[in-house]
Parts: structure tokens; C-alpha cells; sequence
């Protein structure tokens, strides 16, 4: 065969969607679902994505790189070759990668994703300086027991916010106003509706707890402190552009700690980092692991840092770069000491606060 044969078959191959070849050639499951690529992404900074006040900011020598997986939804049959024999690149049937969702759908969830996650980066970056960012105020609840006492009295989407004279903000002021009280008490109720923000009064005769008769008890489960964001001592945004996800979350708030302090949070070195963040600094579990790991590498991490369920996926495609499970922001910044950086001591400079971590 020729070389200009060769090409025309090569460059066939390359736009001619596997998910064909299933059809004409009917049995191999992954073929016949469409398979969607993952593949190695990249490892990118973060600290230039993030916008703060150039004032407040320490500009670092190293780096927090935040990983990505390359999704390919579109697999031609040059590529299903490919990724049958390159072993950091994994083949999954459409349904698995995107459900019942379309593409657009999923990358719509993808981007609200990251703006949640962002905007929980920020929270968390600050509340680890020891800044209040969530205000508690009130109790809210998904069911009323249709045999307690505050059946036919309350009704989900009320906020409790007051009992008789006390404020009730979170559980233990709750707790606080029932410990004093005792089955058969009768008590005055401030209720907010959740949505109208309107207040009404309510009068309750309190009964036993169905664990402790000697307990008072409403008759509400599934309670929930509604917490709201407190305003923040100044601005800090991240521009993700186009990228999706949650993951980046703890990137986020390494680089935002790391810009905000003096010294080198990384000891001057490139760490790459995956993993979601909450607001209690727990670290989540994510996708992609060995896909990131080989990207992390490629960018010349000196470091990666995933959550604690995901190292053995990492190390698949860490090579030589050391690959570290966390559970907790304070976790991976051990991590980072253990590694050279500047952990201790962590205060955030011209802002009052009521202690620091």
C-alpha cells in the first residue's frame, strides 16, 4: 500500500466515531455504548487565577498547580486504538460519565460545581484564619411527626428562631432551651418562614422524648442550623474560566492561605492538588486520579496531594513524583511541612480576629 493510502486510511480512522464500528460489528459493550476518554489533563497554577487586593498579597515562589482530566466524548476509532493501549487512558461507556444528562447538561453541573466550590474555598481559606463566615440563625427541619407535638402547629420551611426569651441561632442554643424545660412545659415559638422571611407566634405544650421521657421533645426531624455567609473582611474571586468540577477545591484554598501569609507555603517547590473541600475542611474524594497524576507529573510537580481514598489510582500515573493522601486541609498542610513549606503560625495580617488556627 502506499504512503498516500496509508494516510487516507489513518485519517479515516481518525474521524470515523468508534461508536460506528459497534454498530457494524455488534458485541463489545464499550463500542456499542459510545465510549467516552478520559485522559491525561493538566496541572495548572492557581495563584494568578486568584484576584485579591495586591496589597494583602504575598506573591509566592512556588506553586499550587490544580489538575484536570481530558473528557472525550467524541471518540474516533484512531483514538479507541489509542486508548486501548495506553495505559493511563481509560474507556467508559456514555451513560457511566454523564448519566441520563446530555453533554451540555453535564457541563452546565460541571461549571455550577466549581462555583460552589470556589465560593467554599474562599469561606474555608478565611474561617482557617479564624474570620467568622457563617452566621447561624435559626433551626430549620424536614419533618414534623404527624403524632408529636408540633403537629398541625409547625410546618416544614419554618426557622425556630426564638423559644420564650431565648435566641435560638444553632443546635446548642436549642439544646440549651429544652434542657431547662420538661415534657407537659408550655413554650412560645418565634417561627421565620424560610422563603417570606415573615414571623409568625406559635404556642406548644412540649412532650416526652421518644429516647428519654424525662426529655422535652417538639416533634421535628431532620434539623438543620440554617447558617448564612457572614460579610468578609475584603474580596477574593477565582477565575476558573471554562473549567468544571469541584475538585479544584482545596487548591484553591492552599493557594488563597499561601498568597494571603508571608514565606512559602510550598517551600518555593510545585505542588500539584487534587480534592474537594467543605466548610468543616474535610477534603472529598475525586475522579480522574491516575489521569491528573500523569498531568501533575508532566508539569514537573515535585509533589501531589489527593484525598486520602485516592492514592493507589494516583500512584498509577505519579511515576518518581510523591503522591500524599489527605483528609483535612490541616492534613495537607502537614504535607506541605513535611515537604519544606512554612505551615506554622498561619495569620492573616490586618485583620481582626477572635483566634487563629
Amino acid at each position: 500500500m502506499t504512503a498516500a493510502g496509508i494516510a487516507l486510511i489513518l485519517g479515516l480512522l481518525s474521524v470515523i466515531p468508534v461508536g460506528a464500528l459497534g454498530r457494524v460489528i455488534p458485541g463489545t459493550a464499550i463500542i456499542d455504548k459510545s465510549p467516552v476518554a478520559l485522559k491525561p489533563g493538566q496541572a495548572r497554577g492557581v495563584s494568578d487565577r486568584v484576584a485579591i487586593d495586591q496589597s494583602r498579597i504575598f506573591e509566592p515562589a512556588g506553586q499550587i498547580l490544580f489538575t484536570t482530566v481530558s473528557i472525550d466524548d467524541q471518540v474516533s476509532i484512531l483514538e479507541w486504538l489509542d486508548a486501548e493501549s495506553d495505559s493511563h487512558q481509560r474507556l467508559l461507556p456514555h451513560d457511566v460519565v454523564f448519566g441520563d444528562r446530555s453533554p451540555s447538561e453535564n457541563r452546565q453541573r460541571n461549571l455550577q460545581m466549581m462555583q460552589v466550590s470556589k465560593e467554599t474555598a474562599v469561606l474555608v481559606a478565611f474561617q482557617y484564619f479564624g474570620v467568622d463566615v457563617i452566621d447561624e440563625t435559626g433551626i430549620g427541619f424536614e419533618e414534623v411527626l404527624s403524632d408529636g407535638p408540633a403537629a398541625g402547629i409547625l410546618k416544614v420551611g419554618d426557622i425556630i428562631v426564638q423559644i420564650d426569651d431565648a435566641e435560638i441561632t444553632s443546635f446548642t442554643t436549642l439544646r440549651d432551651a429544652l434542657d431547662v424545660r420538661g415534657p407537659g412545659d408550655e413554650i412560645v415559638m418565634i417561627l421565620e418562614d424560610n422563603d417570606t422571611l415573615e414571623r409568625r407566634e406559635e404556642t406548644l405544650v412540649l412532650g416526652p422524648h421518644p429516647d428519654d421521657p424525662e426529655r422535652a421533645f417538639i416533634g421535628i426531624g431532620n434539623v438543620a442550623t440554617r447558617a448564612q455567609q457572614s460579610d468578609l473582611p475584603f474580596d477574593v474571586s477565582i477565575d476558573s474560566g471554562e473549567i468544571g468540577g469541584p475538585s479544584a477545591g482545596l487548591a484553591f484554598t492552599l493557594s488563597i492561605i499561601d498568597l494571603l501569609t508571608p514565606g512559602e507555603l510550598t517551600g518555593g517547590q510545585k505542588v500539584a492538588v487534587t480534592g474537594t473541600i467543605l466548610l468543616d475542611e474535610t477534603v472529598g474524594d475525586v475522579g480522574g486520579a491516575e489521569q491528573k497524576a500523569v498531568g501533575a507529573r508532566r508539569a514537573g510537580a515535585d509533589l501531589f496531594i489527593v484525598p486520602l481514598g485516592e492514592v493507589a489510582e494516583a500512584e498509577k500515573g505519579a511515576g518518581d513524583m510523591p503522591v500524599v493522601g489527605v483528609e483535612t486541609l490541616e492534613d495537607a498542610l502537614n504535607a506541605l511541612s513535611e515537604l519544606g513549606g512554612e505551615t506554622s503560625d498561619l495569620v492573616l495580617p490586618g485583620v481582626a480576629v477572635d483566634s487563629t488556627n
